[in-house]
């Protein structure tokens, strides 16, 4: 396997990214890479890690741009610091080449700087019309949120989207979004003001979305 040299992490983490096959390397014509990383602790060799973010893009990644990157999702729970982490990414869109790069959270949402970036080259599309995308809306990150948290949602087909914040009491706190968008993946992110724009107070939120006939209700606690 080709290993790419590390970048500094959560505190003093060890992060590595693997691709299957050296950058220079033309990918079959196929529709996945597989990527592989050395899991952090929570600081540095302790503790154990909150979350992964994965992202992906056909320009290369640096810090200034890694939150317009696409998201990669159904990541595994970080694994006990030192532990091998595998992902396979399916389904990238036309022909490459493809950048990744991922960032670590912590348990109280801080974040590790991006990763290397490794590259996959593509000489062919590696689009497969077999494979859905199913219809989801993830946990909140990050969580607790101190300025914002987002959602991630994917759906097959185009379809509303209603997602509403409320508190604790169940008083209704925020509408974040309420339109059709299209068949996909994508984001909503909430600022954690109320519908006035005042800051909400520290405590636990619930996001209630729903995505055509599907509902979801997540957690997520906000401290200052």
């Amino acid at each position: 396997m080709y290993s790419i040299p590390r970048l500094a992490g959560l505190a003093s983490t060890t992060l590595l990214l693997i691709v299957p096959t050296p950058a220079s390397a033309a990918l079959p014509p196929a529709t996945s890479v597989t990527l592989g990383w050395t899991a952090p602790g929570d600081d540095g060799g302790i503790g154990r890690a909150t979350q992964y973010i994965l992202r992906y893009s056909t320009m290369p990644i640096t810090e200034a741009n890694f939150l317009s990157a696409e998201m990669v999702w159904s990541l595994p729970r970080p694994k006990p610091p030192g532990s091998h982490e595998q992902v396979t990414v399916v389904g990238l869109p036309g022909s490459g080449p493809f950048y990744f790069a991922v960032e670590t959270l912590d348990n109280v949402g801080n974040k590790s700087r991006i990763s290397n970036v490794a590259m996959a080259q593509s000489t062919t599309p590696v689009v497969d019309e077999t494979i859905a995308i199913p219809i989801s809306f993830s946990a909140p990150w990050p969580n607790p949120a101190r300025e914002s948290m987002r959602c991630a949602y994917a759906l097959p087909h185009g379809a509303e989207v209603q997602v509403d914040v409320f508190d604790i009491a169940g008083r209704h706190v925020r509408t974040i979004a309420a339109e059709w968008r299209e068949a996909g993946r994508g984001e909503i992110a909430w600022d954690l003001r109320d519908h006035g724009g005042r800051p909400v107070d520290a405590g636990i939120y619930f996001v209630r979305a729903r995505l055509a006939d599907r509902s979801w209700t997540r957690r997520v606690v906000v401290v200052h």
